[in-house]
């Protein structure tokens, strides 16, 4: 069923491209090359604007997974696309935020892109073994202050947001705690329930359902407000640390040169797919807020954020791999 409100935004579309481009385009499918596998959180939150796009576009939406290189693969694909909006990359903190900080890789993030929507952001959950004693933040900085480098926590890599997210707490709460790196989010969700870690902190999604079947204890989460599927657990803000606020962020990206009519069609529709109730239901559910965003609101953030991570990786001595 086509919404008054997805009416208009489907001739808002068609003015903001113009002439005969408008009808050009989409005249194929466009291709998003998401560089997570299937079945993960990045996947299906690229397939399901995907679908809400294609209603609006009238063109189907290919959802291209391009694992590998924490998304410089998929990035490297986009960057050496024809810039005419068919192949659209689904970038996020890691492409553009992180890697250039962390990774030799063969793109540049402001001059290789051009960022066309915001499409959602989820905050990190730190998540204890039901039987560790040190359960919430007050708790952990004493304990950890009292044993520098004793308490070891779990989660994906040295560099991915829930990493970098326990970087900036550890900076900003003078404690020194020390990472197990894991390969992938289940691995060190499995070892914090067995108890082999105390803790273990990755996405949202990855930990919410353990905390709420009681396999492992939420601590804190690095949204900027509680989560309302989680609404008792605190932010790491309220605990003090207002610093440490971190979502992992995407928005869609296209290469340098593709024409703006062309950017303001796949915008225009892209915001209209983030005001859909069904998509809305669909990222509740799985802890991602909607990042409904204006076209110049888009570069600064991104800007702002790698800023960020650049400084966080600098002083936690992350060395380029």
């Amino acid at each position: 069923m086509i919404t008054r409100r997805a009416a208009l935004a489907g001739a808002a579309i068609v003015a903001a491209s113009g002439g005969a481009r408008a009808q050009a385009f989409p005249s194929k499918p466009p291709r998003f090359a998401i560089p997570f596998p299937a079945g993960g959180i990045v996947d299906v939150v690229g397939r399901s604007i995907g679908e809400k796009m294609a209603a609006l576009l009238g063109q189907q939406v290919i959802a291209d997974n391009r694992p590998g290189a924490s998304g410089v693969l998929a990035a490297d694909i986009v960057k050496n696309s024809p810039p005419d909006g068919y192949t659209v990359l689904l970038g996020n903190i890691s492409s553009h935020a992180v890697n250039p900080h962390t990774l030799k890789i063969t793109y540049d993030p402001f001059g290789d892109f051009i960022p066309v929507a915001g499409v959602g952001a989820q905050p990190n959950l730190l998540c204890a073994n039901v039987d560790f004693p040190h359960d919430t933040i007050p708790k952990l900085v004493a304990a950890a202050k009292k044993d520098p480098g004793k308490i070891h926590y779990g989660s994906s890599g040295t560099s991915t947001s829930p990493s970098l997210s326990m970087a900036l707490f550890k900076q900003k709460a003078g404690v020194d705690m020390t990472l197990a790196a894991y390969k992938g989010a289940a691995p060190p969700s499995t070892d914090a329930i067995a108890g082999h870690i105390p803790l273990v902190i990755s996405n949202f999604d990855s930990l919410r359902g353990h905390a709420q079947q009681g396999k492992l204890k939420a601590v804190a989460v690095t949204g900027a407000k509680r989560s309302p599927t989680l609404p008792d657990v605190p932010t790491f803000a309220e605990a003090g640390y207002p610093e440490v606020v971190v979502d992992a962020w995407a928005m869609l990206f296209v290469p340098k040169g593709t024409p703006a009519d062309v950017v303001a069609k796949m915008h225009i529709a892209m915001n209209a797919a983030l005001d859909d109730k069904d998509l809305n239901e669909r990222f509740a559910q799985m802890g991602v807020a909607p990042m409904k965003m204006k076209p110049e609101e888009l570069t600064p953030y991104i800007q702002a954020e790698h800023k960020r991570w650049g400084e966080v990786i600098r002083a936690a001595g992350i060395k380029v791999e």
